[in-house]
């Protein structure tokens, strides 16, 4: 294991078995949720993005993916320096990000971006023997409690930045819709005054400033 700039790296290999040994590294940050795996093995080539779901959660809301996992075969950003490559099996590019439940791995069915049917047998059935490769180290982390930790702190600010922004919206629809209210009842005192035989109206008018 190594550490350079807040970036905890750590190397491990895998007997695929039937389909060779696949070296990982796996790359962390401190105080953030994501593993990067950087992969390579026989016909494997490329990085996984892995982020508790918990991390796109609303930790106001019961949690009912607290043993899930977002894998991302094609993350668009890199974690600190490392070079992030997308992964291929076969030569062939997994299509994603897709949830996986870390209790229940055996639904998950790889297949290559627009492309709904199936991948070739072989194919997929390296692709399956990979990630449940990194699933199984995944599983195994010592860092999992941080890791999670860090995913709930960036829910909490990620919603703490939507909630803000849904109640300011809210107030200005409320704010709205109390000119209106007195808007439509100085309509209607009007229209009383004036079945009463007065000229002026019973209320003053409200504007509103946005």
């Amino acid at each position: 294991m190594s550490m350079h700039s807040q970036l905890i790296e750590s190397r491990t290999a895998v007997d695929l078995e039937g389909h060779g040994v696949l070296d990982m590294v796996s790359t962390t940050r401190l105080g953030d949720p994501s593993v990067l795996y950087r992969l390579h093995g026989p016909h494997v080539r490329g990085c996984l993005l892995l982020t508790p779901a918990s991390a796109e959660d609303d930790p106001t809301a019961p949690r009912a993916r607290s043993s899930s996992v977002i894998f991302d075969p094609a993350p668009r950003l890199p974690l600190g320096q490392t070079a992030v490559r997308p992964i291929t099996v076969n030569s062939i590019p997994l299509f994603g990000p897709w949830l996986l439940n870390t209790d229940d791995p055996s639904s998950v069915r790889p297949h290559r971006p627009g492309r709904p049917e199936p991948m070739p047998v072989r194919t997929r059935e390296r692709a399956r023997a990979v990630i449940a490769a990194v699933l199984e180290h995944w599983r195994q982390r010592g860092d999992r409690e941080d890791l999670d930790r860090a995913a709930r702190h960036r829910a909490a600010l990620l919603f703490l930045t939507r909630y803000r922004a849904q109640l300011e919206h809210r107030r200005l629809l409320l704010e709205r819709a109390r000119i209106a209210v007195a808007e439509t009842a100085q309509h209607i005192a009007v229209l009383q005054d004036a079945l009463n035989g007065t000229d002026q109206p019973s209320s003053p008018t409200l504007e509103y400033h946005p």
